[in-house]
């Protein structure tokens, strides 16, 4: 009864999309229609040169800082529990809740924790991020040598 029930919930929930859903080929037909009658309004392309280096390089480190960040919160953490448990001479109190935390499960962090907690994981997107842009200077500069050889090898023949 439940399987027949759930069945007919799933078609009845599918039939608008199929009367009601575009075809591939109307949704093309209407896109060149538009592109004839709104010529004007469609965006240009953006120029490889419209935007300086500084601000893709800028912009790719936000990215990365920010993408990072999650991660060293849990990384973070975790670190600073596995410490604790060493400091405490790996009792089994104060186990890491990732190995199944032996001590008092409802323990909350103190607002000092958090902040310790916060500003690491500010300092290791950080060093992350500045990792990514010296990694990405190096290559850069290998590409702008190997062009260049390129180049001067290529007019002194």
């Amino acid at each position: 009864m439940r399987k027949t029930l759930a069945l007919l919930l799933i078609l009845l929930l599918s039939l608008p999309a199929g009367l009601f859903g575009a075809d591939s080929s109307s949704s093309s037909s209407k896109d060149s229609e538009l592109d004839n009658v709104y010529p004007d309004l469609l965006p240009e392309p953006y120029d490889p040169d419209e935007y300086p280096s500084w601000t893709k390089k800028t912009r790719r480190f936000v990215v990365v800082f920010v993408g990072s960040y999650p991660l060293s919160v849990f990384f973070t953490k975790l670190g600073m529990d596995f410490y604790d448990w060493g400091y405490h001479d790996f009792s089994s109190e104060y186990s890491p809740s990732i190995l199944g935390g032996g001590g008092d499960k409802s323990r909350k962090m103190t607002t000092k924790e958090i902040k310790k907690v916060t500003l690491a994981a500010l300092a290791v997107s950080g060093v992350v991020a500045v990792a990514d842009f010296v990694i990405q200077e190096i290559k850069e500069n290998k590409r702008a040598k190997a062009a260049e050889k390129k180049w001067k090898k290529s007019n002194s023949k």
